[in-house]
């Protein structure tokens, strides 16, 4: 046996021994990536969960800068600039008893007129299942398309309500307390004031209806709205309808608006409300970034001691989506009001940029 034989011969016994292969390959392991933030789908678009816990989070708003001008109405001629923030963050997570929600939305708004900007909660509020109690906007804070509907008064309460919501349908009842200047009290008289208003209604396809009712215990007055929306065409028909008995919380007043020019001295007539209030606007989609939206009502306002005083609106608001996120905003009204209440008829408009998120 040759020298070169016996070196082949341990090399052999060598790999029988180990069990190495000349052509195993090399692995290389990635490191593996920390999911920071997990998409959280069961709740709809834009929630994620809150790292570590079974809740999702939700972050939103819009960001809007306005400029605004008025013409008429008893008024000196004014424009004024603002701009506003908004952030709103809900929470949900799924219980035995249904979705627990929380919602907290923050608004900041700086006028020209103003040396000071405000901030204030716009919303803020608890919810299990169908039950929500903090503060936040009523179902009487929803109107029709345009911005010339005016059918109600007051709209942000805190209340405990209960929504029932599924096929199309909606019911729903609320306890709302009242703010002393909403019932005409002064704010050191520290009596129960309380406000009960509801909601049912329907959506089938391009059809929908909503009938509201709220009371007022303290003054015992209540007002009914009904709304409606159509399909109809390139766009949507919207109908609206509000009554009143009297003066409360709900109805549409106008306490600092109306002047009596019959005296040598025009003076504020205090309690006035909008008894009967007939709305309608139509939204045409020119374009899938483009809508034009005309918009009328006629209101019927009752004033203390004399006759009914009706008058009208009208106007057309204009809405382009310039990029995904980002809208512009032009809107006209024009206001026939009383003569005896009026020296002059109102005009007023608004243009607006806003970015939501």
């Amino acid at each position: 046996m040759n020298f070169k034989s016996l070196f082949l011969g341990s090399a052999a016994a060598l790999a029988a021994t180990t069990g190495a292969q000349a052509a195993d390959p090399v692995v290389v392991i990635e490191p593996v990536q920390n999911n920071y933030v997990e998409v959280c789908d069961a709740f709809g678009a834009g929630y994620f969960y809150i790292p570590g816990t079974e809740t999702c989070l939700n972050v939103g708003g819009y960001v809007r800068f306005q400029v605004d001008g008025s013409n008429g109405g008893n008024v000196p001629d004014a424009w004024n600039v603002f701009t506003r923030g908004q952030l709103d963050i809900s929470s949900k997570s799924d219980s035995e008893l249904g979705t627990l929600t929380g919602l907290i939305s923050l608004r900041s708004e700086a006028y020209s007129n103003d040396d000071a900007a405000t901030t204030y909660i716009n919303e803020a509020y608890i919810g299990l299942g169908g039950f929500q109690a903090g503060r936040f906007l009523s179902y009487w804070d929803e109107g029709l398309v345009g911005e010339i509907d005016d059918l109600s008064g007051n709209t942000r309460f805190n209340s405990m309500r209960y929504v029932f919501a599924g096929d199309g349908f909606v019911a729903g009842l609320s306890l709302d307390a009242l703010e002393p200047d909403m019932v005409g009290l002064d704010d050191s008289k520290n009596i129960p004031k309380i406000g009960i208003s509801g909601r049912v209604g329907f959506q089938a396809g391009g059809v929908g209806a909503k009938l509201d009712a709220a009371y007022d215990t303290y003054n015992e007055e209540a007002s009914l709205r009904l709304m409606s929306s159509i399909a109809i065409g390139p766009g949507s028909l919207n109908l609206g309808a509000n009554y009143s008995t009297g003066w409360n919380a709900y109805a549409n007043t106008f306490s600092n608006e109306f002047y009596d020019y019959s005296l040598q001295t025009p003076t504020v007539v205090q309690g006035v409300y909008a008894e009967w209030a007939l709305a309608a606007g139509y939204q045409l989609d020119v374009t899938e970034k483009f809508s034009v939206t005309p918009a009328y009502q006629w209101t019927s306002a009752n004033v203390p001691g004399q006759d009914n005083e009706d008058f009208w609106s009208a106007g057309v608001l204009f809405d382009y989506t310039i990029v995904d996120g980002l809208s512009a905003k032009l809107n006209v009204g024009y206001t026939d009001l009383p003569d005896t209440y009026a020296d002059e008829d109102y005009w007023a408009g608004w243009f607006r940029l806003q970015r939501d998120f």
